[in-house]
């Protein structure tokens, strides 16, 4: 073979107990660098020749490309210039170290060079070396050729790097419960990952990202599928929540470096390059107009729209003080001063305000001449010093006196007793008195 002196063959230096199958690609490297591991004899060929056998600093396999040029030298830098097509891309993936030849990892590094070159520079081979037969000890030529023929008809048929996403914008909705609002499940699928991620912004803190067995995370395999679950309390107005799926997908490339000085050889090897994923889908969730009058439309109880005779059926609120909203006595929305005169029991004293007998709040004076409830147990309730309702003992420390209610009909009883218990001791006096008359008489 002509020019084999100056010819090069670059790859992985492993031992003899490599197992192909646990063979790896790297990521892609913007440079490499060549080191010297071994000298392998040339297989076919009439002349005692030796090919330089090196190996990349970062452990990658990778191979000369240019027949016709110079070695690359131990220590040498090539920067990364483009990719090789579809037929390097098989002579790669199966060559070594990815498949065995002979089960001999210096002839089967001898056989992937080989099929580089033929494939790239059939022209630059020598006639002796592309009809080699005697030449070709170990019957090596027909592998070569095979790999090449089968590298010139080779489609690159990697699926795509990509990522659909079941799933889409929409509106949250709130559980039976109440408790949360949540989305219906969705999904990525992945060509060229395993996994994808999902992120939130604009979400409450206590956000999660759960899946269908009820795991939370925000790490999932292609196609498992999750929803989102905000906490209801913390959802007060309108939110929108971004959900941005990523994943880092690898396609594996046959990347070709390129010397600086351009006397000396290209060399390729396969590389994973990875590709960034992203979609992207907006949630929305908002409180229900739950009891609402709004827009010209009502909602009941459940936030549904409905009609005027439902919703005051279910949400009037008589007198009520609810989501810091005061209702009157017809279940109007109105004013703290009218649902205290509508709606509060007259003549108390509520929230440091005092209340005539019509309800509205007036001075403690007028409270006062119109309540007289002053220190006062009216209807078995007690008013303090400041006319407001309070305990017994409240009242007992304020007013300065135990409240002691009278038996009216015991005190009857008991007068009606002594009344009889005196009249009949009147009357017995009185009748001995007058024996006593009747004795001094007779003597």
């Amino acid at each position: 073979m002509k020019k084999m002196k100056n010819l090069c063959m670059l790859f992985l230096a492993l031992t003899f107990t490599f197992v192909i199958g646990f063979s790896s690609v790297q990521a892609v490297p913007n440079q490499v660098t060549v080191k010297r591991a071994v000298t392998v004899k040339d297989l076919i060929s009439r002349e005692d020749k030796g090919l330089t056998i090196f190996e990349t600093t970062d452990g990658n396999s990778i191979y000369c490309m240019d027949i016709d040029k110079k070695a690359l030298i131990t220590g040498q830098t090539a920067t990364l210039s483009g990719d090789g097509d579809a037929g390097l891309i098989y002579i790669l993936h199966n060559g070594y170290p990815y498949k065995s030849f002979v089960n001999n990892v210096e002839i089967d590094k001898y056989i992937t060079q080989i099929a580089v070159w033929w494939y790239l520079s059939e022209d630059k081979l020598s006639d002796d070396f592309k009809n080699a037969t005697d030449i070709d000890k170990h019957n090596l030529r027909p592998i070569i050729k095979d790999l090449v023929a089968k590298a010139r008809k080779a489609k690159d048929t990697q699926p795509k790097p990509s990522m659909t996403v079941d799933g889409k914008s929409g509106s949250m909705t709130l559980t039976s419960d109440g408790k949360y609002f949540e989305s219906s499940y969705m999904s990525a699928k992945v060509i060229g990952a395993n996994t994808y991620n999902v992120t939130l912004s604009g979400a409450p803190s206590n956000t999660v990202v759960v899946n269908e067995s009820g795991n939370i995370g925000t790490t999932l395999n292609s196609g498992e599928k999750f929803k989102v679950r905000v906490p209801a309390s913390e959802v007060s107005t309108l939110i929108n929540i971004k959900i941005k799926f990523t994943s880092i997908a690898k396609t594996t490339k046959a990347k070709v470096y390129k010397p600086s000085d351009s006397a000396y050889q290209r060399v390729i090897g396969l590389y994973d390059e990875s590709i960034s994923l992203t979609k992207e889908i907006v949630l929305t969730a908002k409180q229900a107009k739950v009891c609402e009058y709004t827009g010209g439309k009502y909602y009941d109880r459940d936030g549904k729209e409905t009609d005027k005779a439902t919703y005051e059926k279910q949400c009037k609120h008589i007198c009520e003080f609810t989501d810091n909203k005061y209702y009157g006595k017809n279940g109007d929305e109105v004013d703290k001063t009218t649902f205290n005169k509508e709606c509060n029991a007259s003549c108390e004293y509520i929230d440091g305000e005092y209340h005539g007998k019509d309800g509205s709040v007036v001075d403690k004076t007028t409270f006062e001449k119109e309540c007289n409830k002053t220190c006062e147990v009216v209807n078995d309730k007690y008013y303090g010093k400041n006319g407001n309702e309070v305990d017994k003992e409240t009242y007992n420390k304020e007013c300065g006196q135990e409240v002691v209610v009278p038996n009216t009909e015991a005190n009857i009883i008991i007068w009606i007793v002594i009344l009889g218990v005196l009249s009949i001791a009147a009357g017995t006096a009185l009748l001995i008195n007058r024996s006593d008359k009747r004795l001094i008489k007779k003597r």
